[in-house]
């Protein structure tokens, strides 16, 4: 702690400076905010030495410069001082901890770096704002006009109620760093809450079971990078003989991802009723995407139908990752015909193609999260690998394969953070088909 300053030789000054301390105390006994007790501060300070301005400077408060309150016939204005002033002032007294006093600072000799700035702040007494021997800032009042010389008594009035207003500002600052700190918590809590239920919400819109369909097994599954994300999923019978199955990833992620998401589910189940050929639908997708997507959002989506009676499959790929057909004897195929991405493009147009499809073959639709996962150095898990792993799985079932394709993602991750959504779906022959 500093000195205790010497007390003024003027009793009626010193009394003056006694209520002051005494009023600030009651001010700060009925506030937990500091701005109000910062504020007492400047203006009776200003008011008891009949000064123009009054300033505080607050270490780590996050302001450029001076909080200034200006006597104008009684009012009370705010304005900061330029930051040449408050950097120099302050710095003088973090150096040498003791009060400037100048009838003239930019005309002052300790302040030659201020000659020329234009500023209402000319005579200047500041003092520094101590606790526990460390400056926490300071405190000054100014005339707008030159010429000022403080007093000795004046000086060492505006050394008490530095040294005293110093401890119950930062008090005052610690109270309110901790009830901001106790507001923030509770909010971040709500939040969670919110976003935990979104997550419910969200995991709703997708397949939560396997499908049988024909001579297969079909499974999805997503995980994503936050509570909800952009990824999305689906598969469902068209009729007794056909299998719709689809998977989108919104750009993006969080909430603004998720409720895109929510839109293209509703969207999709509306149009993909096999009523319509797949180029005619994906367009009739993309067009109310369009309509609904903003911020120059996006989405890649591939949808196909499995028509298990002719065993052919019909697709589209609006700008998704290739799905991987497997063959029988391991050959893989990618799944590329289609057009554009969702949203972007109203009047963009797609390409259908058409591949066999019969009970011994399978089929890995992924979103980028799969294939460009990190592992702890930074190296990614790629396409390569993908398509190793994915011939390896055969001849699991789906929900099997599902299982051990994010075991493997996860042990080649490591310590390594989840950077994306991670979504798959497969179809896969049935062990007893």
């Amino acid at each position: 702690m500093s000195e205790i300053p010497g007390i003024p030789a003027d009793p009626k000054l010193l009394a003056a400076a006694l209520r002051l301390l005494a009023e600030l105390g009651g001010v700060v006994a009925s506030t937990t905010e500091l701005t109000p007790i910062l504020e007492s501060v400047v203006q009776k300070t200003t008011g008891l030495l009949g000064a123009d301005e009054g300033s505080i400077k607050l270490m780590d408060a996050g302001e450029t410069g001076a909080r200034t309150v200006v006597r104008k016939d009684r009012d009370l204005g705010f304005g900061s001082w330029p930051r040449p002033i408050t950097m120099s002032v302050m710095g003088y007294l973090l150096a040498k901890r003791k009060p400037v006093a100048t009838p003239d600072l930019l005309n002052d000799s300790e302040f030659g770096g201020l000659r020329g700035i234009e500023s209402h702040v000319r005579a200047t007494l500041a003092v520094p704002l101590i606790v526990d021997n460390r400056v926490t800032g300071f405190l000054a009042v100014t005339n707008r006009t030159p010429g000022r010389h403080w007093t000795p008594d004046e000086i060492q009035l505006m050394g008490i109620v530095a040294q005293n207003s110093a401890v119950m500002i930062e008090q005052a600052r610690l109270r309110a760093e901790a009830l901001e700190k106790k507001r923030l918590e509770e909010e971040n809590k709500r939040l969670e809450g919110e976003l935990d239920l979104a997550r419910e919400i969200q995991m709703g819109l997708v397949p939560s079971s396997p499908m049988v369909f024909g001579s297969w097994d079909v499974q999805g599954q997503v995980v994503p990078a936050r509570q909800v994300g952009g990824d999305y999923f689906d598969y469902f019978p068209i009729g007794e003989d056909r299998l719709g199955v689809a998977i989108a990833d919104v750009s993006g992620k969080g909430v603004p991802a998720s409720l895109l998401m929510s839109n293209l589910e509703a969207t999709l189940r509306a149009f993909c009723l096999g009523d319509h050929p797949i180029p005619e639908m994906m367009r009739a997708v993309n067009q109310r995407m369009a309509q609904t997507s903003s911020g120059g959002k996006f989405i890649t989506m591939f949808y196909a139908e499995i028509d298990r009676v002719a065993g052919v499959m019909r697709f589209t790929n609006a700008g998704h990752n290739y799905p991987l057909l497997r063959r029988p004897d391991g050959r893989l195929e990618e799944l590329k015909p289609g057009g554009l991405l969702l949203g972007l493009f109203p009047d963009a147009s797609y390409e259908m193609g058409e591949v066999t499809f019969g009970p011994e073959d399978s089929l890995l639709l992924y979103s980028d999260g799969i294939s460009e996962a990190f592992d702890a150095r930074g190296e990614q898990y790629g396409e390569e690998r993908l398509m190793d792993l994915w011939r390896s799985l055969a001849p699991a079932p789906a929900p099997e394969a599902v299982k051990l394709m994010f075991a493997e993602l996860e042990n080649f991750r490591g310590r390594a953070a989840q950077s994306d959504d991670m979504t798959v779906v497969m179809v896969c022959p049935r062990m007893d088909g």
